[in-house]
């Protein structure tokens, strides 16, 4: 069935279809409405909303689903369900680098960790279907401000001070009687408490503080720049956060910077806090004897490549500058910061061994093998020679060839298999950490180990972020409309002195302040106080009465 305009019989303007009041004199000109639901009627003016009216397409069933704010709601909902859900475990970026995430969640959380990997919630805030979320609500918003705030903003701008009889009748705020004589007195009264008079003929219409109808509007605003930032960072280039492993010595090209930029980890400094140093932790220390930590610091070289735009060239480093990173003091540069994160020393970097005989005596020197870079062979003197047969960083098994498989290639669990030569003869033995076994049967010699070295290494923090300034815009006009919506109250008096004195008012909030208003102007110029409906006991048609 196709919507037909609606013609005002009272005054003859043509109303587009589901208006409630005419747009010209504010009758009640649809029947299939409540008449009794005035707050209803005034929230848009009764103006039609087109996902009220609307709902033969396609598109306009997916508008009403959007515009819904049942929907809305529904969304908000379950996104602060999901980002409840996602704090039950650590989120990807606090669990310990280069461990695999879904052997991380699986091994500590069992079942249920690994339901948690595979539904995205361990980075929730980038899993596919959180921001199909933030998108939808994001839809909501527009849809939602789309379809209520342009009918509103007509027939604000529209308004006119000429009302039915009726309609001064069906405002919460009414009063009629025959002295009309102070009618002027009455408006310049309202004129003084900022009030801003149209009129036509002898009806007039006073108003302030409508800004305040835009309140949530602008809120809606702000809240789809918010949205919207927060869905930039998932466009490559806008969003950077990356962690950065440099052990002491290092160079690293740094990721997402497409091999323009290079750090190099000089030195990684960590300070303490020493006893009667004059410091606030003196007592604390003296107390308990912990380590209270009072820096990290990573002491950089910053490097530029300046073959970065040459297909297949090796880097040609140029030193930019040297630079300490501490805790909350990153290196800035290009839209980028390095900050100081955290550190690790669990890596090995050496392990020392020493060649005894069976009786227990030390052979020759104590030789030390570098993990990273190892040598194969180690002359330990008194003739004696060390031959490095195979080595695993990590040591995991041996496969059914005899060769050692290494889980990873950071050496963190060190399996060797060392030959010992003394010029006659050779011995194998298989050596780990805290375990040692004869390889060859018999064995003369032992390798023991001594002690090792561990890899001082820093991790960076490195920070991009293009969309903060849209993010703090949004927050900032949120916090604008809120203020609006919530400080400011839009009022309008409606006067008409045709036949007596009619006045009635209406507000979208706080009516008794509203009625404290108008009160003493009424009162200063000789009428009676004006009739809250909300405040009386009445019978609801008398009031209201049929259409005529």
């Amino acid at each position: 069935m196709e919507l037909k305009e609606i013609k005002c019989g009272s005054c003859g303007h043509v109303n587009p279809p589901g208006t409630q009041l005419c747009q010209s004199c504010g009758k009640m000109i649809n029947s299939d409405y409540d008449k009794k639901k005035i707050k209803d009627l005034m929230r848009y003016d009764g103006s039609a909303i087109r996902s009220k009216t609307r709902s033969k397409s396609i598109f306009d069933k997916i508008w009403i689903f959007f515009t819904s704010i049942k929907v809305g709601v529904t969304i908000i909902l379950i996104i602060a369900i999901a980002a409840s859900i996602g704090t039950i475990f650590p989120q990807e970026y606090f669990i310990p680098v280069g461990v695999d995430p879904l052997q991380y969640y699986t091994e500590h959380y069992g079942t249920l960790g690994r339901l948690y990997y595979e539904l995205g919630f361990h980075n929730l805030y980038s899993s596919w279907w959180f921001i199909v979320l933030i998108g939808m609500l994001a839809l909501s918003l527009i849809a939602a401000s789309i379809d209520r705030g342009v009918p509103l903003f007509k027939s604000l701008k529209n308004q006119r001070a000429k009302k039915h009889p009726t309609f001064y009748k069906r405002q919460r705020l009414n009063l009629h009687q025959e002295n009309a004589g102070q009618t002027e007195a009455v408006i310049e009264g309202f004129k003084k408490k900022g009030y801003k008079v149209k009129s036509d003929g002898n009806h007039h219409l006073l108003e302030k503080g409508r800004l305040s109808r835009w309140g949530p509007y602008i809120n809606h605003t702000g809240l789809i720049l918010l949205l919207f930032g927060s869905m930039l960072r998932f466009f490559p280039g806008m969003y950077v956060d990356e962690l950065v492993y440099i052990t002491e010595g290092d160079t690293v090209q740094l990721p997402e910077t497409e091999g323009q930029y290079y750090v190099e980890n000089n030195d990684f400094i960590v300070d303490i806090y020493e006893e009667d140093a004059g410091t606030v932790f003196d007592e604390t220390v003296q107390r308990t004897n912990e380590v209270i930590t009072s820096n990290y610091q990573t002491d950089i070289t910053f490097y530029e490549n300046e073959n970065v735009d040459v297909i297949g060239a090796q880097p040609d480093l140029q030193k930019v500058e040297d630079y300490s990173i501490r805790v909350n003091h990153p290196y800035s540069f290009d839209q980028f910061e390095l900050y100081q994160s955290s550190y690790d020393n669990s890596q090995m970097k050496s392990m020392t061994f020493q060649l005894e005989d069976s009786g227990g005596e030390t052979v020759g020197e104590p030789f030390t093998v570098m993990l990273d870079d190892p040598e194969r062979t180690y002359e330990v003197g008194e003739g004696m020679e060390v031959n490095m047969r195979a080595y695993a960083p990590d040591f995991l098994e041996i496969d059914e060839n005899g060769a050692l498989i290494s889980a990873t290639p950071v050496a963190t669990n060190p399996a060797f298999v060392f030959e010992v030569n003394d010029g006659d003869s050779s011995e194998l033995s298989l050596l780990q950490i805290m375990l040692s076994t004869d390889i060859t049967q018999d064995n003369e010699y032992n390798v023991r180990f001594v002690e090792n070295e561990n890899h001082w290494a820093t991790v960076l923090t490195l920070k991009k972020d293009l969309t903060l300034p849209i993010i703090a815009t949004g927050f900032g006009i949120f916090l604008i409309g809120l203020f609006i919506g919530s400080y400011i109250n839009h009022r309008r008096i409606w006067i008409n002195d045709e036949n007596g004195f009619s006045i009635s008012a209406h507000t979208n909030k706080n009516y008794f302040g509203l009625k404290k208003e108008i009160d003493p102007v009424l009162e200063e110029n000789g009428y009676d106080a004006i009739f809250d409906r909300d405040a009386k006991d009445f019978d609801e048609g008398v009031i209201i009465g049929e259409e005529k």
